[in-house]
């Protein structure tokens, strides 16, 4: 039984999760297998701490050095490129792993503090620690207008 979306940015998610689905099968139409393989949405879990705000990414059969993270504006970019191990002359019987590259760009909530970020690349698990900021900034701050002629 499919979850059923509560917010408006899970009904975004789940939409984006079908048209993936939708352009992977389209691309396998008409001998075009390999328009499948070049890029792959990792899957994530996120989840919150008392101290830190954690993300892990599956990123199977990836190296660390072909990992890359980058944060631009507020969102978390992560890009990896999974390498082929078995070589010339393989014939699969069953391919269902994911290989190639890896892409996904995920929103960081306000409250997190950038400059103490911390990630760990173990067994093909990506874990990025954002700790939460001490001090008690207000995210919303109201913008006086002057008065004009």
């Amino acid at each position: 039984m499919p979850v059923i979306p509560k917010e408006p940015l899970e009904w975004l998610d789940l939409f984006r999760q079908q048209m993936d689905e939708i352009f992977r099968y389209l691309s396998t139409l008409d001998g075009r297998e390999n328009l499948a393989e070049q890029e792959v949405t990792p899957l994530i879990d996120m989840f919150q701490t008392p101290d830190s705000l954690v993300l892990e990414v599956e990123l199977p059969g990836c190296r660390p050095e072909d990992v890359t993270l980058s944060v631009c504006c507020s969102a978390l970019v992560i890009e990896a490129a999974a390498r082929d191990e078995a070589g010339a002359g393989v014939n699969y019987i069953c391919l269902e792993r994911s290989n190639g590259r890896y892409s996904r760009t995920i929103e960081i909530p306000p409250g997190v503090n950038l400059d103490r970020v911390r990630a760990r690349y173990r067994r093909g698990l990506l874990t990025v620690v954002f700790p939460w900021c001490r001090e008690s900034k207000s995210h919303i701050r109201e913008i006086p207008i002057e008065q004009g002629d």
